[in-house]
């Protein structure tokens, strides 16, 4: 039997994602994606408490860079008010959103 090992690299944002610390997120985020030793990267949003344009642009393209690299980009408890934006801006469309990181071992 075949044994597939995955790595999954995590990224903590805390507070709101805004354009004041949009970029420093998406550079964070892109090293993880970018990380030879990580092939999968899970966004754990749970100290999010809120999304503006910013953050959506740089998680967007966070999910283009996921996806030009073969990796899997999660987002892991999203609270429900940054949920909806998420799903009004239609990002749950273009990125796995799981209730729990311990999710990600299943």
């Amino acid at each position: 039997m075949n044994s597939v090992e995955t790595s999954v690299q995590v990224v903590r944002p805390m507070g709101a994602l805004t354009s004041a610390n949009a970029d420093a997120f998406k550079e964070e985020m892109l090293t993880a994606i970018t990380s030879e030793s990580a092939s999968e990267v899970a966004i754990d949003m749970a100290a999010v408490d809120s999304v503006d344009n910013s953050g959506l642009v740089a998680l967007l393209a966070g999910c283009d860079t996921a996806k030009r690299h073969r990796k899997r980009l999660s987002l892991c408890d999203v609270a429900p008010r940054v949920r909806i934006v998420f799903e009004l801006a239609q990002v749950d469309r273009a990125v796995l959103m799981i209730d729990s990181q311990d999710l990600l071992a299943a």
